[in-house]
């Protein structure tokens, strides 16, 4: 028998509320007791809000999964059956969504990914370098398309953009910086690296910030500099070109309404790709940038559920910062806006050797560059941070890149939970991400803490995968005589560990890293069904079907673990809120190369229709 559906909704809501901030671990048990367990309590009267029916549900939970129909009380599933049984339940007033006979699921959760930044982008750094670039490679020919950027309006007195590969830029025969000087000699321009790990700039730029031969590299940076004059040629490394941008993009009234319309319209964009949960890795609130994701949630306006996770600047003061961090917490569950990640990088990226690495890099990008790479955050100052937000309910994504990037941020998470009585249970949930380059030594690791390990598969597409590129570090390891390659030459690290970390007991997360790649869930899944081939579970080689369930669930309950909430959503389960998609085609019966050509037709949250594809 079943607790009254009505009457458990509100129980889940006060048992939420009570224990949302102190005692967010005991809500959940509590709820999981309610919901899994039941009281025998049933009501002759009790009908459901919502009953669909008629539908073919891929529920990701193991205990059930496949069911033709669920009700829905108060935005919570309250039942699961067979159509027959949950119209049983219907009572007068009860709103029936017929699927006739199409595909249901969990909603995605994407669990890193920039909605705000992503959308702005036509706005904050409208200046599109990559047109350009494809009418012609060579950055000579660039100044006068340049000059036309000069027209657009921005809400701020910069000129900014991207979408170039440093790599063209350090075949100039001059600074990087006397080619935007030419296009832009009045005003401050700067534009973002492909991978945002760097700025190309101007010299009003640099003089902006004050950065001259004397200025030093700011703490996981590098202010690139001329090896004989050190003069500063116009491109800034990591936290130096992050620091640029919290400049240019500082809190005013013009820049904050532009955000608030960037909030807006990445729900309407993440609901059309079925995405309701979301966590928005990256969140500079120095810049003001919470709040106007607090002005949408007031004005009710967000129809994803979105997690902050709050950017740790590294030149920052480590006292003031977590403090300042301690007092940003919020995590109510019933809201669609919740404050209880913070995002540190380990280190950077290969290809300007910030990457952490184990092994010397073979080749330096540049003279400023470090044979093995850099660190945003030690794993001394993560350590000290994640031990000192746990007891307020802080979990931690953290960047890691390079293999010594990944090891010093297991090697934090581990400390943390010593020194929090939680290890191996990783109860705020922690998880680091981009996780692929990794020791053999850290395999077993990540199921060891219980750290989930997040990573992306939307880099290149399905075809060249089959074509055997599906390894992300392959165009850096093969050949000695390109530049690039010479990069890894000395790596001994698995820059592909994601199956044995899967076959060691890891839990597999899946997310975009949107607006740096593909945002849609279904490109990345199919993506993974040749990207983790060969993967065992038991030791047992999982098939190819087995590989596609691994990836919905990867992006679904998976990812809701990650972020904390999978007792809340990531499954058509009892006690959940019904947060599901409607697709226009079976993913589990299609030939697999034909998944990422499937379309969200409906995205529901909390029992709400949130998108509805126009026919």
């Amino acid at each position: 028998m079943h607790l009254y559906p009505r009457f458990r909704a509100v129980l889940k809501k006060l048992i939420v509320r009570v224990f949302a901030v102190k005692h967010w671990s005991l809500a959940k048990r509590a709820r999981s007791f309610v919901f899994t367990f039941g009281l025998s309590i049933q009501f002759a009267t009790a009908s459901p809000d919502t009953i669909v029916v008629n539908a073919t549900v891929y529920t990701v939970d193991r205990a059930r999964p496949w069911v033709e129909a669920f009700a829905i009380t108060d935005g919570v599933i309250s039942e699961v059956g067979t159509s027959h049984e949950i119209k049983a339940l219907a009572g007068q007033g009860t709103h029936v969504i017929d699927l006739d006979g199409r595909f249901a699921m969990p909603g995605f959760h994407d669990a890193h990914i920039h909605p705000m930044e992503g959308v702005s982008l036509n706005s904050f750094m409208g200046c599109d370098l990559i047109p350009i670039i494809e009418a012609d490679p060579d950055p000579e020919t660039w100044v006068e398309p340049l000059k036309k950027c000069n027209e657009l309006t921005f809400p701020h007195d910069w000129v900014l953009g991207g979408g170039h590969d440093n790599s063209f830029l350090m075949a100039l025969d001059r600074h990087p910086k006397a080619l935007l000087d030419d296009a832009f000699p009045d005003k401050p321009a700067a534009f973002m690296e492909k991978s945002s790990h760097s700025m190309w700039v101007n010299s009003l730029a640099l003089s902006r910030l004050e950065i001259d031969a004397e200025s030093k590299h700011p703490q996981g940076g590098k202010i690139f500099k001329d090896p004989k004059s050190r003069e500063p040629i116009g491109i800034l490394s990591d936290s130096a070109g992050d620091e640029l941008m919290h400049s240019a993009l500082a809190n005013n009234p013009k820049l904050q309404e532009a955000r608030f319309h960037a909030v807006i319209e990445s729900q309407a964009l993440m609901s059309s790709y079925g995405i309701t949960s979301a966590v928005n890795a990256r969140l500079y609130w120095l810049r003001g940038n919470l709040i106007p994701w607090q002005r949408a949630a007031d004005e009710g306006l967000l129809t994803v559920r979105n997690i902050m996770s709050l950017w740790a600047y590294p030149h920052l003061d480590d006292d003031d910062q977590i403090a300042l961090l301690q007092r940003m917490y919020s995590n109510d569950s019933d809201s669609m806006l919740r404050v209880n990640k913070v995002k540190f990088y380990s280190d950077g990226v290969p290809e300007l050797n910030s990457a952490a690495v184990s092994q010397p890099y073979g080749y330096l990008v540049h003279s400023d560059a470090e044979l093995l790479g850099g660190n945003y955050f030690t794993q001394e100052r993560m350590a000290r941070y994640i031990s000192e937000l746990y007891p307020v309910g802080f979990g931690a994504l953290i960047h890691a890149i390079g293999d010594r990037g990944a090891h010093e941020a297991l090697n934090a998470i581990e400390f943390a939970q010593r020194a929090n009585n939680d290890l191996g249970v990783n109860q705020n949930r922690h998880y680091v991400t981009h996780v692929n380059w990794v020791g053999e030594d850290d395999y077993r690791r990540f199921s060891e803490l219980n750290v989930p390990a997040d990573t992306q598969m939307n880099y290149i597409e399905y075809e060249e995968y089959q074509g055997g590129a599906f390894n992300y570090y392959d165009e850096l390891s093969s050949g000695i005589e390109d530049t690039w390659s010479r990069l890894l030459i000395n790596n001994v690290a698995n820059t592909m560990a994601m199956p044995e970390i899967i076959s060691e007991g890891g839990r597999l997360v899946i997310s975009s890293d949107w607006d740096v790649s593909e945002i849609d869930p279904l490109f990345s899944i199919q993506n993974a069904t040749v990207e983790l081939k060969g993967t065992q579970v038991g030791g047992k080689t999982l098939a190819e079907k087995d590989l596609l369930k691994l990836a919905i669930r990867a992006y679904t309950l998976n990812a809701a673990y990650a972020m904390n909430q999978e007792m809340l959503t990531g499954s058509i389960s009892v006690g959940k809120f019904a947060d599901f998609i409607v697709i226009d085609r079976n993913l589990l019966t299609v030939p697999v190369e034909t998944v990422r050509e499937a379309r969200v037709e409906q995205t529901y949250v909390a029992g709400e229709l949130v998108y509805e594809a126009s026919h």
